[in-house]
């Protein structure tokens, strides 16, 4: 997946939560999806070791 965006990694990142930020701000939903957002990097780095 990350060979086909420009930048790779850190920049579709980049793109994703500034959305997911701006999302969150619009709808008042920042306490939900700061959790996800936690519980996501949490995963990811279980996995990565």
């Amino acid at each position: 997946m990350r060979d086909l965006v420009p930048g790779g990694y850190i920049f579709t990142h980049l793109i994703f939560w500034t959305v997911v930020a701006m999302v969150a701000v619009g709808t008042n939903a920042v306490a939900i999806i700061l959790s996800i957002g936690i519980g996501l990097l949490v995963v990811e780095m279980a996995t990565k070791q």
